[in-house]
């Protein structure tokens, strides 16, 4: 389990890492949460389950892949850079249309990942003075 507050492997990776256990159990729940939206996928949509063509399984894949790692991102804050709030909230708005199924919500969060991925491409990169460590 990695969900807070029993997380038992969280809390024997943060005894290995000499961490905080509430701290890593939070991170590794961060970390799983793309993966506790899978189930959903299928409930929502059939195709998932290779029931249907091939083009409609083929829509289902390509669009939970493209929701999930938007999920991912929006979760972690960090697509091709560091995300801010405002895409942050996008990226998992995008990821939840996305996930819901249906040729609409696809194409809105479809948009909105392809907007953000336009942000981050567009904006100029942050440099950060290289700090020595050790």
């Amino acid at each position: 389990a990695i969900t807070p507050p029993v997380a038992l492997a969280s809390y024997a990776g943060a005894a290995i890492a000499q961490s905080d256990p509430m701290k890593t159990s939070v991170e590794s729940f961060k970390i799983g949460l793309a993966a506790f939206i899978v189930p959903f996928i299928f409930f929502y949509n059939a195709p998932m389950l290779m029931q249907g063509s091939w083009f409609e399984v083929a829509h289902v894949f390509v669009t939970a892949t493209i929701g999930i790692y938007l999920l991912a991102s929006g979760v972690q804050g960090w697509l091709f850079g560091r995300l801010g709030w405002p895409l942050r909230i996008i990226a998992m708005a995008a990821a939840l249309a996305m996930i819901s199924g249906g040729w609409v919500s696809d194409a809105i969060g479809f948009a909105a990942g392809a907007a953000i991925f336009l942000v981050q491409r567009t904006r100029p990169a942050a440099t950060t003075p290289a700090r020595r460590t050790g």
